[in-house]
């Protein structure tokens, strides 16, 4: 059974698809860039990590906002009133929204992947909030439920991303997809010892691209 809120891609379909409007990945992340674009000025990336499995852990990553204020929520609200545990959540969660795109850790994709899982924070969850009704918590409780329900349907993303954006188009010279992904492409090079003469072309590109479409 798959979860109508699970962002998982389904075995059968593909990893990505390649567009005239860009690349869209399994996740549904749209990146304004083209394959050919990135097998010429990131090829030694490309064919050692592979496009489709690179696009998929830049989503990993792009979603770690919301997959870290999931697990974080029950934590704060074992230290702290309700209310100092909502307001603390949302002011990491906007920080790390903003800050994430050009901090991108390849060590850690692996963890989120499987933390940002629904049957992964429900049991979480579950598990946390139970122990909150035992002890007669229940204003943690509903603020759990509630918090969880939020950040899963991607309410506080609405909410908060007429905040975020701005302060991400300052730090950032891309779109958020875009800047992760040109992170991850430049920590794999890292890694790797690969060259990238061409990562400035990428950039320039997309920088292209995403003008056109804001006209």
């Amino acid at each position: 059974m798959t979860w109508p809120w699970s962002r998982r891609p389904a075995r059968d379909v593909p990893l990505y698809v390649d567009t005239p409007a860009g690349l869209l990945s399994a996740d549904g992340t749209h990146y304004r860039t083209t394959e050919p674009l990135l097998r010429e000025y990131a090829r030694e990336v490309v064919e050692a990590v592979g496009l489709g499995p690179l696009l998929l852990r830049a989503g990993v990553w792009l979603r770690s906002p919301q997959t870290v204020a999931v697990l974080l929520l029950p934590a704060l609200l074992l230290a702290l009133p309700w209310w100092g545990a909502l307001g603390t959540v949302l002011l990491l969660y906007a920080l790390w929204s903003a800050a994430a795109p050009g901090l991108v850790l390849p060590g850690a994709i692996p963890a989120l992947k499987v933390m940002e899982q629904p049957v992964v924070q429900g049991l979480i969850y579950i598990g946390v909030l139970s122990a909150f009704a035992s002890a007669g918590m229940f204003a943690a409780v509903w603020t759990g439920v509630a918090g969880f329900v939020a950040f899963r349907l991607g309410l506080v993303d609405n909410l908060l991303g007429p905040i975020v954006r701005p302060i991400q188009a300052s730090l950032h010279p891309l779109p958020p997809a875009d800047q992760t992904l040109r992170t991850l492409i430049v920590r794999e090079a890292l890694r790797r010892g690969l060259s990238l003469p061409g990562i400035d072309a990428i950039e320039t590109r997309v920088r292209e691209f995403w003008k056109r479409e804001r006209r």
